[in-house]
């Protein structure tokens, strides 16, 4: 496995995420990374609000539409985070706090996912879906999104203090 670390951090784009004094490399992946967080994690906590129960005046069937703006922002997560694991694959690798990340990133998209199926199974095709709550099975599933994407976002932040976090566990 270590050999194929070393593979990954030794290719040109690696060197070049992690080395190049460009703007358009590791400041641009990052940010790059950032947006595309916001992008699934804000969008999706705007459905999921409305899901809870919160903002009833905004129609329900709508919001499935943007399922898909989600997926774009998930995407840009995706192949900037890829980046920089290339550029720092030994050290991610080894810390605790990205392999729960991953973990944790898993699990949210599985629920996006399962959200959308059973949002989409209980919003009205064609009706008036202004002040309708789903049901409690897909208010948790909107519940549990939002709890998802913060342990994301907090298990991300912490990949940069690995060493507290072990002092946590020791």
């Amino acid at each position: 496995m270590g050999d194929f670390i070393e593979f990954i951090e030794g290719t040109a784009i690696a060197a070049w995420v992690r080395e190049s004094p460009s703007i358009f490399a590791y400041t641009t992946v990052l940010s790059l990374h950032a947006m595309g967080l916001a992008i699934v994690v804000g969008v999706g906590a705007a459905v999921s609000l409305r899901v809870i129960g919160l903002f009833r005046s905004i129609p329900l069937t709508p919001l499935l539409r943007l399922f898909p703006v989600m997926w774009i922002g998930f995407t840009i997560n995706a192949v900037s985070g890829i980046l920089l694991l290339m550029a720092n694959a030994s050290g991610m690798l080894s810390n605790f706090m990205f392999l729960i990340k991953l973990g944790l990133i898993a699990l949210a998209v599985v629920n996006m996912e399962l959200l959308r199926h059973r949002l989409t199974a209980e919003a009205p095709v064609g009706g008036d879906s202004v002040g309708i709550v789903p049901s409690s099975q897909v208010r948790m599933l909107a519940l549990s999104s939002l709890v998802l994407w913060i342990a994301v976002i907090i298990s991300g932040r912490l990949t940069a203090y690995p060493n507290f976090v072990t002092g946590l566990f020791s």
